[in-house]
């Protein structure tokens, strides 16, 4: 039986949701064979997600059961692999199909340089301006990978790019005030983020006074935003492909 592919997202706002059809249009084209499926893991999602065949992953994997469907690949789209793809891995153990999970975004060291060669034109098209690349953050243990990605992309770029957070862990608090006593007048944010949704609107170009670019304009430096996620970013769909072809090759391999 032809194998069939669980594409597993957070979700999003009705806004942001053009970076899924991107990445769907770019998965199908890969797999034309292949009967590609959604589902949403937030317990928040859009209503217009709701009204377009929304489902948890474990609905559907109960429905793909139903139907007499005996091994499936879910390919994760999450950034990290911290608390949203352990929930999902425990849904997945639960589930009667064989299930084999293609990895996150960001999980192997072969990722995370791949990530900083297709960020590489963005950042090489500001050669005077500080790089500010601003997660999610987390309570997870992954909240070190952070700190990892920042130490292999001075690697590449030296010390004007910084990794920072929204929230929880690493703490980011003092970010702005780094980037100014480094010298720096300008600063380009490059979202850390599949997509450009809620966090992105509030939290890191809002205008409140907790947000990125209030911040950052408090400290004296002229700020600009990337506007879209890392899944508008050309390779990033390729990097994806990668990861659901090597989930593939193990499922072939289960009997």
């Amino acid at each position: 039986m032809n194998t069939p592919i669980l594409l597993t997202a957070f979700g999003t706002t009705a806004t942001a949701l053009a970076t899924y059809s991107h990445l769907d249009k770019k998965i199908r084209s890969h797999f034309p064979e292949k009967e590609i499926l959604w589902s949403y893991s937030s317990k928040m999602v859009s209503e217009p997600q709701k009204g377009s065949a929304y489902l948890k992953p474990e609905e559907a994997l109960r429905q793909l059961a139903d139907r007499g469907v005996g091994k499936i690949v879910v390919q994760s789209l999450h950034l990290l692999p911290g608390t949203e793809f352990h929930d999902l891995q425990r849904t997945v153990r639960n589930s009667e199909i064989a299930c084999t999970t293609g990895m996150p975004l960001l999980t192997t060291p072969d990722d995370y340089n791949e990530v900083g060669e297709i960020l590489r034109p963005t950042i090489a098209a500001r050669p005077d301006k500080a790089i500010l690349l601003l997660g999610h953050g987390t309570t997870h243990p992954i909240w070190t990978a952070y700190t990892c990605l920042e130490t292999i992309l001075r690697r590449k770029y030296g010390e004007r790019l910084f990794v920072g957070v929204l929230e929880k862990f690493p703490d980011s608090k003092a970010l702005p005030a780094e980037i100014k006593a480094a010298g720096f007048a300008e600063v380009c944010i490059i979202p850390l983020l599949l997509i450009a949704g809620m966090h992105y609107r509030r939290d890191i170009v809002g205008n409140g006074p907790a947000s990125w670019m209030t911040r950052l304009r408090e400290n004296g430096l002229a700020v600009e935003a990337i506007n879209h996620g890392l899944g508008l970013f050309p390779g990033v769909d390729a990097l994806l492909i990668r990861h659901i072809s090597e989930a593939l090759e193990v499922s072939s391999r289960r009997c």
